[in-house]
């Protein structure tokens, strides 16, 4: 685990400046805010938060945010960008999602944006999510999820991989609506879309060596030759750019009045 901790860091130090407010790191806020109904009172949790953009998306429309992560320079660049925005009810923390330094019952919403295909153990940061929210309270967890074919999953996981050695393994809509339930929270919605994704600045933004991307780019179009799938469906546009094809799964819960499983 602290090994892995420590590649997250290593990671995302080299992403942090690339997590501005433009491009892909603000897809699908409009999405997940609507879909989290945040209300005026809530008190909000934003658990790995990187540069706390679902934190910051909600600020506005709530009482206040907290957002913890791992990597301080992610939480630099999201402070930097909340002072920017003029947002006073958003605090910063360094911390580890599997164990949050708050007491049961805390937070009447507690979410978790693109980070469970990262950490080493999934069932622990959503046990905890659950844990700090209230009873009542909703937990919301959004992230890249895998097609059903194990084969094709795991081909993605191995190509997420390569470009990001930190990658852990991204789980289907199904593992995620099973962790909710089994940590003590109902599933009350379920919502996905796809999400494109352009392969050169997807690489670019890990830095990922020169030999390396010439070999995603090669698996890439043995797949668009008509080879076996790598479960994240690149294409090619009309400029002949290349991309691919990620599956963003929002996943809604409720805890339970006792946080027994649902």
């Amino acid at each position: 685990m602290a090994d892995h901790n420590e590649a997250i860091r290593a990671q995302f130090r080299i992403q942090a400046a690339t997590f501005d407010d433009t491009g892909f790191a603000v897809a699908g806020l409009d999405w997940i805010v609507t879909g989290l109904e945040p209300s005026p009172t809530d008190m909000v949790l934003d658990v790995a938060a990187g540069a706390a953009h679902v934190g910051r998306a909600l600020a506005p429309h709530v009482a206040h945010v907290s957002a913890l992560d791992l990597t301080p320079e992610m939480l630099h660049q999201g402070q930097r960008l909340a002072v920017g925005a003029g947002l006073r009810n958003i605090a910063f923390l360094t911390g580890d999602a599997v164990a949050l330094p708050w007491l049961d019952g805390q937070f009447d919403l507690t979410v978790c944006r693109l980070a469970l295909h990262q950490v080493a153990d999934p069932g622990a940061v959503v046990r905890e999510m659950v844990r700090v929210t209230r009873p009542g309270g909703r937990i919301g967890v959004i992230d890249l999820t895998a097609v059903d074919d194990p084969a094709a999953a795991a081909e993605a996981d191995r190509i997420e991989r390569l470009r990001d050695p930190s990658h852990a393994t991204t789980l289907t809509a199904q593992q995620i609506h099973d962790l909710l339930g089994r940590s003590g929270a109902e599933v009350t919605s379920v919502t996905a879309h796809d999400q494109p994704v352009e392969v050169e600045d997807w690489m670019e933004r890990t830095r990922t060596e020169p030999v390396v991307r010439d070999v995603i780019r090669a698996r890439f179009d043995e797949e668009l030759r008509g080879g076996r799938p790598s479960g994240l469906r690149p294409f090619r546009d009309d400029t002949d750019a290349l991309w691919l094809t990620h599956t963003w799964t929002m996943t809604v819960g409720r805890k339970t009045s006792d946080g027994s499983p649902a």
